[in-house]
């Protein structure tokens, strides 16, 4: 028998705290499912130690990890090479370990993408009116794919509008801001609408805003997961909207970084999703 053979891959995700995070529920189902001689577990590493304990993960032979709060911009810094969805977001969720070197990725523009192509699969981003609740790292990702695919019009409504303009000032100067005040407004014929922000999640309030004025048949959709119908998914419905939460997003967002370490592309499936949603039900 060849060495290789018995040569066992590596992978994990990182955080503070770590115990809500998926990815080794989904890392691991795909492990099975495909039958191969890999690890991934969830490592628990405070800020502070952030640098010391990446050297030695990848001291260890790590192939890579999924990067969660509150390491995804920190990380960037610590990266020997960053590649350009990584670059445009400015935070990293994904590490691979390659010829001793760090290199950082973000998959979320790829999740993102995916999980509206999915689930409307006749959508077409030149014709939309997006309005993007938000204005953190999840709202760069999203904004860039939006961006990226020459979408009608962007707008972006943020409680601190200072923040808005900077994502603005990055990205692109097409992009309108709305103040929150002003969301009435920013809502009126919007045909897509996407909650970024942590309101709705478990531990947060409740994102209280209506939706009144979104277009007929508009879309809505909820970064958020964890409740399965979110508080924002409900405000969607009350207009008659198109709702999806971002379990999908989160699934395909893993498929990069398994495809790259383990060098096997997982597959989404039924199987897969009813096995996250189980976990999130309390």
């Amino acid at each position: 028998m060849h060495k290789e053979a018995n040569f066992i891959k590596i992978a994990g995700v990182i955080g503070d705290p770590i115990n809500h995070t998926r990815s080794p529920l989904i890392h691991n189902y795909w492990i099975k499912k495909n039958n191969i001689n890999c690890f991934y577990i969830p490592l628990n590493v405070k800020s502070s130690e952030l640098e010391k304990k990446l050297n030695f993960i990848r001291e260890l032979g790590f192939c890579g990890l999924n990067v969660t709060i509150p390491h995804k911009e920190k990380i960037i810094n610590l990266a020997d090479e960053i590649m350009e969805s990584a670059k445009v977001i400015g935070a990293a969720n994904t590490i691979y370990f390659e010829n001793g070197k760090i290199i950082a990725d973000n998959t979320d523009t790829y999740g993102f993408h995916q999980s509206i192509l999915k689930n409307f699969p006749k959508y077409n981003f030149k014709k939309e009116k997006v309005l993007i609740f938000g204005s953190g790292g999840a709202a760069r990702a999203i904004t860039s794919v939006f961006l990226k695919e020459k979408a009608f019009e962007i707008s972006i409504i943020n409680r601190n509008r200072e923040k808005a303009e900077i994502l603005r000032d990055v990205l692109s100067p097409r992009i309108k801001i709305y103040d929150w005040s002003d969301y009435s407004n920013a809502l009126c014929d919007a045909s897509t609408v996407v909650n970024t922000t942590s309101l709705g999640n478990i531990g947060f309030e409740k994102f209280s805003t209506d939706l009144k004025g979104v277009r007929k048949n508009g879309i809505a959709i909820d970064l958020v997961y964890n409740p399965l119908k979110t508080s924002f998914m409900k405000k969607a419905e009350k207009e008659n909207l198109k709702v999806i939460n971002g379990l999908d997003m989160l699934i395909y967002q893993a498929k990069r970084g398994f495809q790259k370490w383990f060098n096997k592309t997982p597959t989404y499936t039924p199987e897969l999703r009813k096995l996250i949603e189980n976990s999130l039900k309390r």
